[in-house]
């Protein structure tokens, strides 16, 4: 094993260990920001390794057909390994006595940098993964998690047809996704931002809506009955004299 990925390893093993001293509640307890400085070396490894590649094009990095082409790529270090311990390291952040913020943010910041280092077994559970974060992260960082959504992952991980997004695993949760959202910020400005990136990427989402006002909570239903009537223009008339939104519901909602 190279000293990088010995290095690499060794630093999952740390990660491992101050999740389970924190969800087990043994002293000395680690800090948020204890975890964050370890988390912060997985960053700086993953950026350091994308500049040492050719450059991966939009098409195959949302592609699973070119998921071992764009693999083949990287040096072997343990990226699913590394997946599966952030995954884990997400119920900590609410157990710790100080540092959630920065532990959340920088979870966050290290699932965004591995993105393209997965498959897309484990990249399509992404979206519903960082959603959930809104259930036990600090409220701080909300535009964080909506950013990173609409930034990081949604994009790759919606395919160009539309049938092969019906069976994917990010397709099939994007009700969960907006339920999500929906119930843990009262942020009209983020709703509006996951939906407008969602639309860009389904051309049915207004039935992720109705599926939201059928069987969401009472909280998500509003939130959902209000944006339907934003973005739906046969119900909102209106809406077509803001500049610019015909172009944009044209053919995405339908």
């Amino acid at each position: 094993m190279g000293t990088r990925a010995a290095a690499f390893t060794a630093k999952i093993h740390n990660l491992q260990h101050y999740n389970g001293r924190i969800k087990h509640n043994l002293l000395p307890l680690p800090s948020g920001d204890d975890v964050a400085n370890t988390l912060k070396y997985f960053s700086q490894t993953l950026l350091s390794v994308l500049k040492d590649v050719p450059s991966i094009s939009f098409d195959m990095l949302r592609s699973p057909e070119k998921d071992a082409i764009r693999t083949s790529l990287f040096p072997s270090l343990d990226y699913k390994t590394l997946h599966h311990a952030l995954v884990e390291l997400v119920d900590a952040v609410p157990l710790v006595q100080h540092g959630a913020h920065a532990l959340g943010y920088t979870i966050l910041h290290t699932l965004a940098c591995l993105v393209p280092f997965l498959e897309h077994e484990l990249m399509d559970t992404l979206p519903y993964l960082v959603a959930s974060t809104m259930t036990v992260f600090p409220c701080s960082l909300h535009k964080d998690i909506i950013d990173m959504l609409c930034n990081h992952l949604l994009p790759f991980t919606f395919r160009p047809d539309p049938k092969e997004n019906n069976e994917s695993y990010a397709g099939m949760s994007t009700v969960a996704v907006l339920m999500l959202v929906f119930q843990y910020t009262d942020c009209t400005a983020f709703h509006c931002q996951v939906l407008e990136c969602l639309m860009s990427l389904k051309n049915d989402i207004v039935k992720d809506l109705l599926c939201v006002i059928a069987h969401g909570t009472a909280k998500a239903r509003c939130h959902a009955v209000e944006l339907l009537f934003q973005y739906l223009p046969t119900l909102n008339p209106a809406l077509l004299d803001r500049k610019g939104i015909g172009n944009k519901l044209n053919g995405v909602l339908f």
